[in-house]
């Protein structure tokens, strides 16, 4: 019989962090959805009991429309505490009941661009840092049998996102980056990611404990991450 697994998920209401939780619920787990209107992330989740779960998996995040490479503190602060910042907050409350149980896993939506420089300023340097937190994290949690990992999406589309704005606001530029960025000549789905993170959330991954594992359909250049 399949044990039922109590499946936190932020970022819940659209997005990737939809698909999974969709994906989820159809495999017949307990799914606890957060959205970001459910947690202030400027104020680092203040007065706010996180449910424990069986498996974390982190969606929320994003560049928050900063394209300019001269960041103000406030902007950068506000991008790392929607990217990094909320993600430990959550961490620090589910771990200690996972240590206690001595299983775990925690799932992070990390970037291509936590390993090379292919977006926004302030989107690759808390990408980047996002995946030193899981790497480090990663090694920390291990010995207590809690599994901390993380994937490094290319580009892909949903309803909502990046993309799907630009395939909106400017389906010329969208044709552009598809022909120049992606080798196989088309859009990713979110749905496509959805395969990683379920073998991710599984007892056989344990062997990926501090890794973040690309998925980007050839479009990265780095060698290693």
């Amino acid at each position: 019989m399949r044990i039922v697994r109590k499946v936190l998920v932020t970022g819940a209401s659209r997005g990737l962090g939809k698909v999974v939780v969709d994906a989820f619920l159809a495999d017949g787990d307990e799914v606890i959805p957060i959205t970001r209107n459910e947690i202030d992330f400027t104020r680092l989740l203040n007065r706010w009991t996180i449910p424990q779960a069986d498996v974390v998996i982190h969606c929320a995040g994003g560049g928050l429309g900063y394209r300019d490479p001269l960041l103000d503190p406030a902007q950068l602060l506000e991008l790392f505490q929607v990217n990094v910042s909320g993600a430990a907050e959550i961490n620090r409350s589910v771990i200690p009941g996972m240590v206690s149980r001595g299983t775990g896993t925690i799932i992070h939506v990390c970037s291509i661009a936590s390993g090379e420089a292919v977006g926004s300023v302030g989107y690759n340097t808390v990408k980047t840092a996002l995946a030193g937190y899981v790497r480090s994290l990663g090694r920390e949690m291990a010995p207590h049998g809690i599994v901390v990992t993380g994937i490094a999406p290319g580009a892909f589309q949903c309803a909502g996102n990046s993309m799907d704005r630009l395939e909106t606001t400017s389906p010329e530029a969208y044709r552009e980056f598809i022909e120049k960025r992606l080798p196989r000549g088309r859009m990713g789905k979110a749905v496509e990611l959805v395969p990683i993170i379920k073998f991710l959330a599984s007892p056989g991954a344990s062997m990926f404990a501090g890794c973040v594992v690309p998925i980007d359909a050839a479009e990265g250049r780095y060698y290693t991450l």
